[in-house]
């Protein structure tokens, strides 16, 4: 074995300076390369039915992690055999890098992306005598093909980060970067601001194109954005999909320096005016506050201050339909302020019309759901439809509700082909709507049955957070297969049906179709196919007849209690279109305890032996034209509370119901 001071003494004096003599303990296998291999799988998915499907997710890459130091708590940046160095100078040039410069970079790859520039953790010396440098990747903004805006000398961090089966996050991947891929040193700005305060403006004396020319060569670069894609480990092989993906901004405490930072409270009064700590409904109960005068309580606070009796966060549920967000929200302890939908069979009221119509009378909502049309991006769809250009402009036309709104949070479920190949411009494009205006942004295609649903269902769910707001993570599962863990068993179809009797509302045996012959049976305690609005391929367990429309309601995640009006085509389809209720109530009791965390807010806590009626309804007189309203009801707590929420239509103001068959919807 060669000695460190062989190789101590093979080196100039003037080129490094060592930390320390000893060796970097083992860590496994090492790696020739800190490069990443893709590849990319067969698109014969594209065109598969969502029925039983697995939830295999973004198919953009397969990234192979094979000869990778795979360590719980941090990525080997230092290997076997390896020295740290203090300093390095760069033979070709002269110049002397050390750790926590940020440099330049050519012909440095990680995985789908040509990396622009490297910030160095640690540069390290080889047995061999070669100098290895490591460390966090960035790429300019252009290279983000539109998650991003294209700005001169705006750059994104781009981290890939990997988790085991057992969900345990392991440290991100750096990058190799060998003596001839550095180009020279690169000074960088750190800011939690919104573009453009302290953007490169380069020499105003120069023309454009040679302006931005000059300031790409020689200007600052601003990094306002991490860019972090999740894999997860595939027990069977090393390579992996990725699983999740996020555009988030830097924040306030990851800004080295104190000029280019900005308090959170600045940045969510500039959006939207602050905010009310734990939740603006009841409206007429206080005004919204200016944070930098009144500072938000943190979780650490012992002031952590108490909600008032009734005080809940606000929805608006944009295509709300047959009102399944609507409910599930509603249930989480929500109240749901507005429901749009330009369903002809239930309202005749286009997103941009009610944007019009409404003018400067909408209030802001804490949070914004959009369930736009999914039918073009459906795996399902292989061919035009007159209706797919309306359906894409539905899908981008919505995002005027967020400048209009301005909502803390906002939530979008979508079919996951959006995420195929075909459609991933769309997806993009959707991601750069909220980017562009300051919105950091998660998503990730989730197994609703990891969420309790009754069904194999997988639907691309996107969180957003406002300017000012901290980005909340995904609920983690509740169900699974097996149920180990301290997870519940995943919800079967026996379950989901279990209490309808007969005599049900729209549980009607004499009106169901019987197959005949008798259809091949389904397992009774195993998860249904995906619910659709045609519901052909889903039956009773044991084949003999069609689900009732109550049944198939429930295995789509709507209460009991739910009420639909319509024809059975009708409701069927509002069905199959739905946002499954008890989903919904999962994932916006986890945004509830979010936002309470963040707004340094308990829950409302009666005394014990009292009992109250409490007035929930809509009586501030405001000028709103359609709203859901929640009727009075009794209630020991307002967290618990099963409100009843009832279409109303305020009086000299423009009708926004279309009735036709009768087919409106009750959620009573």
């Amino acid at each position: 074995m060669t000695s460190w001071l062989t190789i101590i003494d093979s080196l100039k004096d003037d080129e490094v300076q060592f930390l320390t003599s000893r060796t970097a303990a083992a860590r496994g296998r090492s790696r020739a390369s800190s490069s990443v291999t893709l590849g990319r799988e067969s698109d014969d998915d594209e065109e598969e039915l969502e029925v039983g499907e697995p939830a295999e997710l973004f198919d953009e890459e397969v990234i192979d992690l094979t000869g990778h130091d795979l360590e719980i708590g941090a990525y080997s940046l230092l290997r076997e055999g390896e020295l740290p160095l203090e300093r390095y100078r760069e033979p070709s040039s002269g110049t002397t890098l050390a750790c926590g410069d940020f440099i330049e970079v050519r012909d440095v790859q990680l995985g789908a992306y040509e990396i622009d520039f490297v910030r160095i953790q640690i540069i390290a010396r080889g047995r061999n005598g070669d100098c290895n440098i490591r460390g966090v990747p960035f790429v300019r903004t252009r290279k983000l093909q539109g998650k991003l805006q294209r700005k001169v000398n705006e750059i994104c961090m781009i981290r890939h980060v990997w988790r085991q089966n057992d969900g345990k996050e392991l440290s991100a991947i750096p990058v190799s970067v060998p003596s001839p891929s550095i180009v020279k040193r690169r000074d960088v700005i750190f800011t939690n601001t919104i573009y453009p305060e302290h953007c490169c403006t380069g020499s105003l004396a120069l023309s454009g194109d040679l302006q931005q020319r000059r300031a790409e060569l020689n200007g600052s670069l601003v990094c306002r954005w991490k860019f972090t894609i999740y894999f997860t480990m595939n027990s069977q092989s090393r390579a992996t999909r990725p699983e999740e993906e996020v555009l988030e901004r830097v924040q306030l405490d990851e800004v080295p320096t104190p000029k280019y930072r900005v308090s959170d409270e600045t940045l969510c009064n500039r959006w939207r005016g602050g905010r009310i700590k734990g939740g603006s409904w009841p409206q007429n109960a206080t005004k919204i506050i200016d944070l930098e005068s009144q500072p938000l309580c943190t979780g650490t606070n012992p002031n952590v201050q108490s909600r008032r009796i009734g005080q809940k966060y606000t929805l608006f549920d944009s295509f709300s339909g047959a009102g399944g967000v609507s409910r599930g929200a509603q249930s989480a302890g929500f109240k749901v302020q507005y429901a749009v939908d330009k369903w002809a069979d239930l309202f005749r009221m286009p997103i941009d019309d009610f944007i019009l119509a409404t003018k400067d009378r909408l209030m802001r909502a804490d949070v914004l759901h959009l369930s736009p049309p999914c039918q073009y991006f459906s795996p399902a769809h292989t061919h035009q439809s007159v209706h797919d250009d309306a359906n894409i402009f539905a899908l981008f036309g919505s995002l005027q509700l967020i400048d209009k709104l301005r909502p803390r949070l906002v939530t979008l479920e979508q079919t996951f082909g959006i995420t195929h190949e075909r459609h991933r411009q769309y997806l993009r494009a959707l991601i750069g709507c909220y980017t562009q205006h300051g919105y950091s942004v998660r998503w990730k295609v989730v197994r609703l049955c990891n969420w309790g649903l009754a069904q194999d269902r997988k639907r691309l769910i996107i969180l957003a957070a406002a300017p000012g707001e901290k980005l909340p993570p995904f609920p983690d599962a509740t169900h699974s297969e097996d149920g180990v863990g301290g997870l519940k068993p995943y919800t079967t179809i026996r379950k989901a049906i279990s209490s309808i009797r007969v005599g049900d509302d729209l549980h009607n045996l004499d009106n169901v179709k019987y197959f005949q012959p008798r259809r091949p049976p389904l397992d009774a305690d195993g998860l249904a196919g995906t619910i659709t609005t045609g519901g052909n391929d889903v039956y009773y367990p044991d084949g003999t007849r069609d689900f009732t429309i109550r049944e198939y309601a429930c295995i789509q995640g709507f209460p009991k209690y739910h009420k639909f009006l319509g024809t059975k085509t009708c409701i069927r389809r509002q069905i199959g279109n739905a946002f499954p209720s008890n989903t919904v109530q999962m994932l916006y009791k986890h945004l509830e305890e979010w936002l309470l965390k963040q707004d340094g807010m308990t829950r409302y806590q009666p005394v014990a032996d009292s009992v109250m009626i409490v007035d929930d309804s809509d009586n501030d007189e405001s000028d709103d034209s359609f709203r859901w309203q929640t009727s009075s009801v009794a209630y020991s707590s307002p967290e618990m509370d099963e409100d009843v929420m009832e279409i109303v239509n305020l009086p000299d103001q423009p009708r926004y119901i279309h009735r036709r068959d009768s087919c409106v919807i009750d959620l009573t």
